[in-house]
Protein backbone atom coordinates (compact mmCIF):
# COMPACT_ATOMS: atom_id res chain seq x y z
CA UNK A 1 0.00 0.00 0.00
CA UNK A 2 1.00 3.71 -0.51
CA UNK A 3 2.64 5.55 2.40
CA UNK A 4 0.63 8.48 1.83
CA UNK A 5 -2.63 6.38 0.77
CA UNK A 6 -5.97 8.23 0.93
CA UNK A 7 -9.44 7.84 -0.47
CA UNK A 8 -9.85 7.51 -3.69
CA UNK A 9 -6.32 7.47 -5.14
CA UNK A 10 -7.40 4.46 -6.98
CA UNK A 11 -3.38 3.00 -6.07
CA UNK A 12 -3.35 -0.29 -8.18
CA UNK A 13 -5.51 0.81 -11.10
CA UNK A 14 -2.26 -0.45 -13.53
CA UNK A 15 0.28 -2.47 -12.78
CA UNK A 16 3.51 -3.34 -14.69
CA UNK A 17 6.71 -5.23 -13.46
CA UNK A 18 10.42 -5.55 -14.56
CA UNK A 19 13.01 -8.55 -13.10
CA UNK A 20 13.33 -6.42 -10.45
CA UNK A 21 10.91 -3.69 -9.75
CA UNK A 22 7.16 -3.05 -9.41
CA UNK A 23 5.14 -0.17 -10.84
CA UNK A 24 2.05 1.01 -9.50
CA UNK A 25 -0.59 3.93 -10.72
CA UNK A 26 -2.72 6.08 -8.63
CA UNK A 27 -4.88 7.62 -11.35
CA UNK A 28 -6.84 9.38 -8.45
CA UNK A 29 -3.67 10.30 -6.68
CA UNK A 30 -4.40 14.63 -5.90
CA UNK A 31 -1.14 15.54 -5.44
CA UNK A 32 -1.34 18.47 -8.37
CA UNK A 33 -5.04 18.47 -8.29
CA UNK A 34 -8.03 16.23 -8.06
CA UNK A 35 -6.82 13.23 -9.69
CA UNK A 36 -3.76 14.55 -10.96
CA UNK A 37 -2.70 10.75 -10.18
CA UNK A 38 0.91 9.00 -9.20
CA UNK A 39 3.35 6.20 -9.42
CA UNK A 40 4.70 4.19 -7.23
CA UNK A 41 7.76 2.37 -7.80
CA UNK A 42 9.09 -0.27 -5.08
CA UNK A 43 11.30 -3.30 -4.98
CA UNK A 44 9.54 -7.03 -5.88
CA UNK A 45 9.83 -7.26 -1.54
CA UNK A 46 7.64 -3.70 -1.19
CA UNK A 47 10.37 -1.62 -0.14
CA UNK A 48 11.89 0.89 -1.68
CA UNK A 49 8.98 2.94 -2.79
CA UNK A 50 9.56 6.20 -5.02
CA UNK A 51 6.79 8.00 -5.91
CA UNK A 52 6.74 9.77 -9.27
CA UNK A 53 4.67 12.69 -9.99
CA UNK A 54 4.91 14.84 -13.59
CA UNK A 55 6.41 18.05 -13.51
CA UNK A 56 3.52 19.32 -15.30
CA UNK A 57 0.78 17.80 -13.56
CA UNK A 58 -3.07 18.86 -13.11
CA UNK A 59 -6.49 17.72 -12.11
CA UNK A 60 -7.70 15.33 -13.95
CA UNK A 61 -4.48 14.38 -15.73
CA UNK A 62 -4.97 10.63 -14.77
CA UNK A 63 -1.52 9.89 -14.29
CA UNK A 64 -0.88 6.64 -13.92
CA UNK A 65 -3.94 5.57 -15.81
CA UNK A 66 -1.65 3.05 -17.31
CA UNK A 67 1.86 2.25 -16.91
CA UNK A 68 4.50 -0.24 -18.49
CA UNK A 69 8.51 -0.74 -17.36
CA UNK A 70 11.63 -2.23 -18.69
CA UNK A 71 14.45 -3.11 -16.21
CA UNK A 72 15.46 0.06 -17.12
CA UNK A 73 12.68 2.69 -17.72
CA UNK A 74 9.20 3.28 -17.14
CA UNK A 75 6.42 4.47 -19.03
CA UNK A 76 3.39 6.18 -17.80
CA UNK A 77 -0.13 7.12 -19.63
CA UNK A 78 -1.85 10.89 -18.72
CA UNK A 79 -4.88 9.88 -21.30
CA UNK A 80 -6.67 13.16 -20.48
CA UNK A 81 -3.56 15.50 -19.91
CA UNK A 82 -4.85 18.24 -22.33
CA UNK A 83 -2.16 19.33 -23.93
CA UNK A 84 -3.10 19.05 -27.80
CA UNK A 85 -6.91 19.66 -26.54
CA UNK A 86 -9.17 18.57 -23.62
CA UNK A 87 -8.39 14.80 -23.10
CA UNK A 88 -5.60 14.54 -25.96
CA UNK A 89 -3.51 12.66 -23.37
CA UNK A 90 0.25 12.40 -23.49
CA UNK A 91 2.90 9.47 -21.74
CA UNK A 92 5.63 10.83 -19.62
CA UNK A 93 9.15 7.98 -19.42
CA UNK A 94 11.48 8.23 -16.53
CA UNK A 95 14.37 6.02 -15.22
CA UNK A 96 13.54 3.69 -12.20
CA UNK A 97 14.33 6.70 -9.93
CA UNK A 98 11.65 8.92 -10.89
CA UNK A 99 14.71 10.81 -12.60
CA UNK A 100 15.25 11.63 -16.46
CA UNK A 101 11.83 12.68 -17.70
CA UNK A 102 10.53 12.68 -20.80
CA UNK A 103 7.22 13.97 -22.18
CA UNK A 104 5.74 12.57 -25.46
CA UNK A 105 2.53 13.48 -27.01
CA UNK A 106 1.33 12.95 -30.49
CA UNK A 107 2.37 15.37 -33.61
CA UNK A 108 -1.26 15.06 -34.58
CA UNK A 109 -2.90 14.96 -31.55
CA UNK A 110 -6.24 16.12 -31.27
CA UNK A 111 -9.03 16.40 -28.38
CA UNK A 112 -10.47 13.28 -27.39
CA UNK A 113 -7.85 10.86 -28.84
CA UNK A 114 -7.34 9.41 -25.38
CA UNK A 115 -3.58 8.78 -26.32
CA UNK A 116 -1.70 7.05 -23.26
CA UNK A 117 -4.86 5.11 -22.24
CA UNK A 118 -2.65 2.04 -22.94
CA UNK A 119 1.29 1.89 -23.19
CA UNK A 120 3.58 -1.01 -23.79
CA UNK A 121 7.31 -0.91 -23.41
CA UNK A 122 10.43 -3.25 -25.06
CA UNK A 123 13.96 -2.58 -24.34
CA UNK A 124 14.30 -0.47 -27.19
CA UNK A 125 11.20 1.06 -28.13
CA UNK A 126 7.50 2.41 -26.25
CA UNK A 127 3.58 2.05 -27.58
CA UNK A 128 1.45 4.19 -26.87
CA UNK A 129 -2.91 3.15 -27.84
CA UNK A 130 -4.81 6.31 -28.82
CA UNK A 131 -8.39 4.39 -29.05
CA UNK A 132 -10.42 7.69 -29.30
CA UNK A 133 -8.06 8.77 -32.37
CA UNK A 134 -10.67 9.51 -35.40
CA UNK A 135 -8.54 9.41 -38.88
CA UNK A 136 -11.10 7.04 -39.88
CA UNK A 137 -14.38 7.87 -38.15
CA UNK A 138 -14.90 8.73 -34.25
CA UNK A 139 -13.29 6.04 -32.35
CA UNK A 140 -11.53 4.37 -34.95
CA UNK A 141 -8.10 4.39 -32.69
CA UNK A 142 -4.27 4.51 -33.48
CA UNK A 143 -1.17 3.30 -32.00
CA UNK A 144 2.22 5.27 -32.19
CA UNK A 145 5.47 3.55 -31.52
CA UNK A 146 8.40 5.74 -30.19
CA UNK A 147 12.00 5.35 -29.27
CA UNK A 148 12.84 5.68 -25.47
CA UNK A 149 13.55 9.61 -25.93
CA UNK A 150 10.10 10.64 -27.48
CA UNK A 151 11.70 10.49 -31.03
CA UNK A 152 11.35 8.40 -34.44
CA UNK A 153 7.23 8.52 -34.12
CA UNK A 154 5.55 5.79 -36.12
CA UNK A 155 1.56 5.60 -36.10
CA UNK A 156 -0.04 2.58 -36.62
CA UNK A 157 -3.93 2.30 -37.79
CA UNK A 158 -5.35 -0.67 -39.13
CA UNK A 159 -6.07 -1.44 -42.79
CA UNK A 160 -9.78 -2.18 -42.20
CA UNK A 161 -9.97 0.69 -39.71
CA UNK A 162 -14.08 2.10 -39.04
CA UNK A 163 -15.77 3.92 -36.75
CA UNK A 164 -16.00 2.71 -33.15
CA UNK A 165 -13.14 0.11 -33.11
CA UNK A 166 -11.67 1.20 -30.59
CA UNK A 167 -8.05 0.08 -32.29
CA UNK A 168 -5.54 0.97 -29.45
CA UNK A 169 -7.33 0.58 -26.41
CA UNK A 170 -4.84 -2.38 -25.13
CA UNK A 171 -1.63 -2.63 -26.52
CA UNK A 172 1.53 -5.26 -25.68
CA UNK A 173 4.63 -5.68 -27.23
CA UNK A 174 7.83 -7.84 -27.47
CA UNK A 175 11.38 -6.99 -29.15
CA UNK A 176 10.80 -7.74 -32.52
CA UNK A 177 5.83 -7.28 -32.19
CA UNK A 178 3.62 -5.23 -31.12
CA UNK A 179 0.19 -6.43 -30.65
CA UNK A 180 -2.99 -4.10 -30.19
CA UNK A 181 -6.78 -4.78 -29.54
CA UNK A 182 -9.76 -3.50 -31.07
CA UNK A 183 -12.81 -4.33 -28.83
CA UNK A 184 -14.97 -2.34 -30.76
CA UNK A 185 -14.18 -4.22 -34.27
CA UNK A 186 -17.55 -5.71 -35.32
CA UNK A 187 -16.27 -9.08 -37.64
CA UNK A 188 -18.15 -11.31 -35.51
CA UNK A 189 -20.84 -9.33 -34.35
CA UNK A 190 -21.27 -5.55 -33.17
CA UNK A 191 -18.31 -5.74 -30.32
CA UNK A 192 -17.15 -8.92 -31.25
CA UNK A 193 -13.45 -7.46 -31.07
CA UNK A 194 -10.10 -8.27 -32.47
CA UNK A 195 -6.47 -8.13 -32.12
CA UNK A 196 -4.15 -7.21 -34.90
CA UNK A 197 -0.25 -7.78 -34.54
CA UNK A 198 2.78 -5.96 -36.16
CA UNK A 199 6.32 -6.12 -36.56
CA UNK A 200 7.86 -2.98 -35.15
CA UNK A 201 7.50 -0.67 -38.43
CA UNK A 202 4.04 -1.12 -38.85
CA UNK A 203 4.49 -3.84 -41.36
CA UNK A 204 3.42 -7.39 -41.44
CA UNK A 205 -0.63 -7.24 -40.12
CA UNK A 206 -2.74 -10.33 -38.81
CA UNK A 207 -5.62 -10.01 -37.53
CA UNK A 208 -6.61 -11.85 -35.00
CA UNK A 209 -10.55 -12.85 -34.04
CA UNK A 210 -12.11 -15.86 -32.32
CA UNK A 211 -13.08 -18.32 -34.31
CA UNK A 212 -15.85 -18.59 -31.78
CA UNK A 213 -16.78 -14.75 -31.51
CA UNK A 214 -19.93 -13.30 -31.11
CA UNK A 215 -21.52 -9.53 -30.37
CA UNK A 216 -20.66 -7.81 -26.94
CA UNK A 217 -17.06 -10.61 -26.28
CA UNK A 218 -14.98 -7.56 -26.36
CA UNK A 219 -12.33 -9.32 -27.56
CA UNK A 220 -9.24 -7.77 -27.71
CA UNK A 221 -10.23 -5.26 -24.36
CA UNK A 222 -6.81 -6.46 -23.00
CA UNK A 223 -3.75 -8.11 -24.68
CA UNK A 224 -0.58 -9.25 -24.03
CA UNK A 225 2.59 -10.81 -25.65
CA UNK A 226 5.96 -12.68 -24.67
CA UNK A 227 8.45 -13.66 -27.21
CA UNK A 228 6.12 -16.60 -28.53
CA UNK A 229 2.50 -15.89 -27.90
CA UNK A 230 -0.31 -13.56 -27.41
CA UNK A 231 -2.80 -13.93 -24.95
CA UNK A 232 -6.20 -11.64 -25.65
CA UNK A 233 -9.23 -11.32 -23.04
CA UNK A 234 -12.93 -11.31 -23.75
CA UNK A 235 -14.63 -10.64 -20.75
CA UNK A 236 -18.09 -10.08 -22.33
CA UNK A 237 -17.75 -13.55 -23.43
CA UNK A 238 -20.80 -15.54 -22.45
CA UNK A 239 -19.87 -19.00 -22.30
CA UNK A 240 -20.66 -20.03 -18.74
CA UNK A 241 -22.97 -17.01 -18.56
CA UNK A 242 -23.90 -13.33 -19.40
CA UNK A 243 -20.45 -11.30 -18.95
CA UNK A 244 -18.76 -14.29 -17.44
CA UNK A 245 -16.11 -13.80 -19.89
CA UNK A 246 -12.65 -15.90 -21.46
CA UNK A 247 -9.53 -15.41 -22.27
CA UNK A 248 -7.70 -16.88 -25.62
CA UNK A 249 -4.11 -17.64 -26.41
CA UNK A 250 -2.10 -17.81 -30.15
CA UNK A 251 0.79 -18.04 -31.54
CA UNK A 252 2.37 -14.94 -32.83
CA UNK A 253 1.15 -15.89 -36.83
CA UNK A 254 -2.19 -16.28 -35.15
CA UNK A 255 -2.51 -20.04 -35.37
CA UNK A 256 -2.80 -22.38 -32.71
CA UNK A 257 -6.06 -20.75 -30.87
CA UNK A 258 -6.54 -22.34 -27.49
CA UNK A 259 -9.54 -20.88 -24.99
CA UNK A 260 -9.91 -20.50 -21.31
CA UNK A 261 -12.59 -20.35 -19.22
CA UNK A 262 -12.63 -20.12 -15.68
CA UNK A 263 -13.71 -23.81 -14.33
CA UNK A 264 -16.71 -21.63 -11.95
CA UNK A 265 -17.16 -19.15 -14.42
CA UNK A 266 -20.46 -17.62 -13.96
CA UNK A 267 -22.36 -14.44 -14.80
CA UNK A 268 -20.63 -10.99 -14.81
CA UNK A 269 -17.15 -12.49 -13.79
CA UNK A 270 -15.53 -10.56 -16.46
CA UNK A 271 -13.13 -13.35 -16.90
CA UNK A 272 -10.00 -11.78 -18.97
CA UNK A 273 -10.37 -8.48 -18.51
CA UNK A 274 -6.78 -7.91 -17.93
CA UNK A 275 -3.70 -10.77 -19.24
CA UNK A 276 -0.81 -11.54 -19.12
CA UNK A 277 1.98 -13.77 -19.94
CA UNK A 278 6.06 -14.57 -19.46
Amino acid sequence: TASDGAANDAFGYSVAMSDTHIAVGARGDDDAGDNSGSVYVYNTDGTGEVKITPSDGAADDQFGYSVAMSDTKIVVGAYTDDDGGSESGSVYVYNLDGTGEVKITASDHAASDYFGQSVAMSDTHIAVGASGDDDSGASSGSVYVYNLDGTGELKITASDHAASDYFGVSVAMSDTKIVVGAFGNDDGGSMSGSVYVYNLDGTGEVKLTASDGAGGDLFGYSVAMSDTHIAVGAYGDDDSGSGSGSAYVYNLDGTGEVKITASDGADNDQFGRSVALN
